[in-house]
């Protein structure tokens, strides 16, 4: 029995080596693959010319990635335009609201028999740190080979929409969704994004209609309604937040593995995978194909549904069915507890009570993976400088993680009892799944099946000969459910991929317990010593993968630290200070940078940085109890800036550049045509406006002197001037 429950464990861990292998991008495919097909190697010619270098908005460089793109479109076949037109930050936002004049790029290609536009979508700009191979030129030349490989022209109007503004505040999809005419009607849109440099190609939010084509034609599936779900609840948006609200239809997809290179000077074409742009590619080129010769007008009357990947194949079943499904599973947990008392094997008290202790690793779990990028940044400071806490050589860090949730469950398993622990484990796991289809409808199935199988399992097993392989058939889905979400939320980031993976990891174990002590069941008498070797062993290889993760991440110059350093000065008084990211508060943050967080140091005055030029156009009459409306024309310095905008103290009414804002503190404008005129309508009274300009070059500061092996993350300069309207 031993050997044979052996048998059965590497079974399911060959079964989970399946299941990562499947989710791994494919092999991209060479320059000669046949002109019908993606191509990564293509593409990434187009990535190589958008991420030669930097392109922020209203940079030379970003002029130039703009002329490339019209042309090669042009090329192509497409009716190109480029829209400009002001975009507003879409979100609400309790600060400096930021605003541009975009440049969209638009390219359309007429259909024979329109239903509608499919639109293709992703982004030109890029940060003031990063050349954006990944992020987004990935999108973009992704789009350019769909095209290259489509037949012309499709039954539907295909719209390649490459927006700018994206990385300030989804501006340019603001602007295109507000103004463009092709925004309105039956609109389907595939957005392509990246938050790393690798990793599978997750579809992490989509309309029911295109969820269903989207498992029936696509190559390489990789999408789970919990990623939804989750999305709805954390703050991270792309355009596609735009296209939505607007009711598109529509897909996001992006891959996120390598966060340490996201938004760096290393999201550059020779450190982009190419496996991730082909699978990107094949997705997007077989969606497209299929989208463009559909009835796109019939995808809206599809429903919500619950759907994730196993090995080849998208899983999918109305979203009606998942409270059923999860109180199903609760009932066959209930089933396997009763069958169990039958047999004296388990008593109700004792039962209650291990339900309650297997809480107690989760959660264990849980904070053991909240807590390495703290523990990291304790071992070396350059990590809590991390962008997206995710270190540059992350596997012996995610592995010690997963070690060490290991002798967690192995520590708990020390209790006495073990059919009461395992069958504890089934019942969380149940109740977990009914909680999760009520406070996160979408995502129960990673915990409903795999408790309904192991339950099923285990009652199987009470009545046959061959308990170990009826054990390890119940807990396949748990292998493939709970540890592919355990392995591949890694691909997140330490920094809220533990948090996720940790826990998943631990249920995993906790069902394993069954056939585990079948294949070594606790002796009735347990020395001592004997008991704690398991979890003593596993937390030691735990505390070696740490050390051994802290000799090979090393900080270099090809793997830089990356600090967050700004500059600001009062042109008024001449005084400037430096500014690191801290999460501290102060006065002198407040004053300098309008907000807690920045720790400073004296710096010199920079006289080259100039806030920008304020006149009065006009001000009317102070009102009792009203106000006064007061328009001013901000005017950049000398030379121009890159930024240029307002601040104030509260919210009051604005328009800018001929775009009403609402209440707003005040407006950050990228990319300024010249001068800006603002209308605010002020309280009554004196009120406190700061005129500023940004910049992105920290070698104007006098003194700056980079640091050897470092990477700035988002530098930036200001220059201030206070004044009373």
């Amino acid at each position: 029995m031993p050997r044979t429950a052996l048998v059965g464990m590497v079974a399911l861990a060959a079964l989970l080596a399946i299941t990562m292998l499947d989710l791994a991008p494919p092999s991209p495919r060479p320059a000669d693959t046949p002109a019908g097909s993606f191509s990564a190697v293509r593409a990434h010619e187009d990535v190589k010319a958008i991420a030669r270098a930097p392109h922020p908005m209203g940079s030379a460089e970003h002029e130039r990635v703009r002329d490339h793109l019209v042309a090669r479109l042009r090329a192509s076949g497409f009716d190109v335009t480029v829209q400009e037109g002001v975009g507003v930050l879409p979100i609400a936002y309790d600060g400096v609201t930021p605003v541009a004049r975009v440049r969209n790029i638009v390219a359309v290609r007429r259909g024979t028999a329109p239903t509608g536009r499919v639109v293709l979508t992703a982004h030109y700009d890029s940060v003031d740190a990063g050349p954006g191979a990944a992020d987004d030129g990935a999108g973009v030349a992704t789009m350019l080979e769909v095209a290259r490989a489509l037949p012309a022209p499709l039954r539907n109007d295909l719209v390649l929409l490459i927006t700018d503004g994206e990385e300030r505040g989804l501006l340019g999809a603001e602007a295109f969704v507000r103004d463009h005419p092709l925004a309105k009607g039956t609109v389907v849109v595939l957005n392509n994004e990246a938050r790393g440099n690798r990793g599978v190609v997750q579809t992490f939010r989509g309309s029911p209609g295109l969820i269903e084509v989207y498992g029936r034609v696509v190559p390489h599936p990789s999408a789970d309604s919990a990623f939804a779900s989750l999305m709805d609840l954390l703050p991270n948006n792309t355009d596609f937040h735009v296209f939505e609200r607007a009711g598109w239809l529509g897909l996001d997809s992006a891959f996120v593995g390598g966060g340490a290179y996201y938004h760096s000077p290393l999201d550059d074409p020779a450190h982009l995978d190419l496996g991730s742009l082909q699978q990107m590619g094949d997705n997007t080129l077989a969606l497209t194909r299929a989208l463009g010769a559909a009835d796109l007008p019939a995808l809206k009357s599809a429903r919500r549904s619950v759907h994730f990947t196993v090995p080849g194949l998208l899983v999918r079943y109305p979203a009606w069915l998942e409270p059923p499904i999860a109180l199903a599973s609760a009932a066959l947990a209930a089933a396997l507890v009763w069958a169990l008392r039958r047999r004296s094997l388990v008593t109700l008290p004792r039962l209650v009570a291990a339900t309650g202790l297997a809480v107690v690793p989760v959660v264990a779990a849980a904070g053991a993976g909240y807590a390495v990028m703290p523990l990291l940044g304790l071992i070396n400071p350059a990590y809590g400088d991390m962008y997206t806490g995710d270190p540059y050589r992350p596997w012996l860090y995610q592995a010690a993680l997963l070690v060490f949730v290991a002798a967690i469950v192995l520590a708990w398993r020390m209790i006495r009892r073990p059919a009461e622990l395992a069958a504890g484990a089934v019942v969380l796991v149940a109740l977990l799944g009914v909680a999760s289809a009520v406070l996160l409808p979408g995502g129960s199935h990673t915990l409903a099946w795999p408790a309904f199988f192991a339950a099923l399992g285990r009652l199987v097993a009470l009545r046959v000969r061959w308990k170990v392989t009826a054990l390890t058939l119940g807990l396949a889905p748990a292998t493939v459910l709970l540890g592919g979400t355990a392995l591949s939320s890694l691909d997140v980031g330490l920094g809220v991929g533990g948090t996720l993976s940790a826990p998943h990891f631990a249920l995993l174990l906790l069902l394993l317990l069954a056939p585990a002590d079948v294949a070594a069941p606790p002796p009735a008498r347990r020395r001592p010593v004997v008991t704690l070797l398991p979890p003593v062993t596993a937390a030691a290889v735990a505390v070696a993968l740490l050390g051994a993760g802290t000799v090979v991440d090393r900080f270099d110059a090809g793997h830089p630290r990356q600090a967050h350093l700004a500059y600001a000065m009062d042109a008024d008084t001449g005084e400037a200070v430096w500014g690191t990211r801290s999460g501290q508060a102060s006065a002198s943050s407040r004053r300098f940078f309008g907000e807690d967080g920045w720790t400073t140091r004296p710096a010199r005055p920079a006289a080259v940085l100039r806030p920008p030029v304020v006149v009065v156009r006009s001000s009317g009459r102070q009102m009792p109890g009203t106000g006064r409306t007061v328009t001013l024309r901000l005017t950049p310095p000398d030379g121009g800036a890159p930024v240029i905008g307002l601040s104030l103290a509260r919210p009051v009414p604005m328009t800018v550049d001929g775009r009403r804002l609402g209440e707003r503190k005040g407006f950050e404008y990228h990319a300024p045509p010249g001068a800006v005129e603002v209308t605010m309508l002020l309280p009554p009274g004196q009120t406190r406006v700061r005129a500023f300009t940004h910049g992105r070059d920290l070698s104007l500061v006098p003194g700056f002197a980079p640091e050897p092996a470092t990477a700035y993350m988002s530098p930036q300069t200001t220059a201030f001037s206070d004044r009373l309207l």
